[in-house]
């Protein structure tokens, strides 16, 4: 009896310490982002369609270029308007579809508006030989401390996916950088399978603004386990390892 009391008395104390830490949380208004309500009447606000159409530069013919899926979108602010980065998928390939980056804004978070043609997409580039043909998914934007946007995003040429990254100063022109682990340890990393790259950030003013840490930026990446990387200029990453050279979990 004597052990069983202060093992009774420890989980009654660490059900009432969980319990509290939940109603901080729900309550840590300092960093949640609370509360959030569905708006059914107009959701989604996004939808497939097969209006839009776009000259693919690798098939050199007119593709529906988001006429299967619209999801995956990375959300920022820019001049007090709404822009969506989001993920497309056409209906044509090998792969069930090529998929391409698509913008669209809105100046009330609710209705918004489909720039025509994809922003970033596979190209008869240096890069065509990762991106194609499953092409670029799944974005992630932040910014630097000069206004300049850098998105991390997924290419997939049916055998692996790649993170990769660009830059652009004002969303609709891109300039692409390559994969993110290209130089890093002798190119080890180049072609295992890498996506999700979530670059650590402040918000400052409403805006996600990449952030150093001991003098480099850092992101958070991987798939069914979470890797760390770290950059002197988000775009050359370097993937922390363990002592005996194995990605840090």
């Amino acid at each position: 009896m004597k052990l069983i009391f202060p093992l009774l008395c420890l989980v009654i104390v660490a059900c009432n310490s969980n319990n509290d830490n939940k109603e901080t949380a729900v309550a840590g208004k300092d960093w949640a982002l609370l509360p959030f309500s569905k708006t059914d009447s107009i959701n989604p606000v996004l939808l497939p369609g097969s209006v839009l159409t776009f000259k693919c530069p690798v098939r050199n013919d007119t593709v529906r270029w988001e006429e299967k899926d619209v999801f995956n979108p990375a959300a920022l602010v820019r001049n007090d308007t709404l822009f969506l980065l989001y993920r497309a998928e056409d209906s044509v390939g090998k792969y069930a579809g090529t998929s391409r980056i698509g913008l669209a804004w809105s100046a009330d978070g609710l209705h918004f508006t489909k720039h025509p043609v994809p922003v970033l997409y596979p190209d008869n580039d240096s890069l065509k030989k990762y991106e194609w043909e499953g092409g670029c998914e799944d974005p992630r934007v932040v910014e630097d401390e000069n206004g300049q946007y850098f998105l991390t995003y997924t290419s997939y040429d049916g055998d692996k996916a790649r993170l990769l990254v660009a830059s652009s100063t004002d969303l609709y022109h891109w300039n692409k950088h390559g994969p993110v682990f290209s130089k890093a340890f002798d190119r080890k990393y180049l072609d295992q399978w890498s996506k999700s790259g979530s670059i650590v950030c402040n918000y400052q003013n409403g805006k996600a603004v990449a952030v150093k840490i001991n003098g480099l930026y850092w992101m958070y990446w991987g798939d069914t386990d979470i890797f760390l990387a770290s950059s002197p200029d988000l775009i050359n990453w370097t993937p922390i390892e363990t002592t005996e050279k194995k990605l840090l979990t």
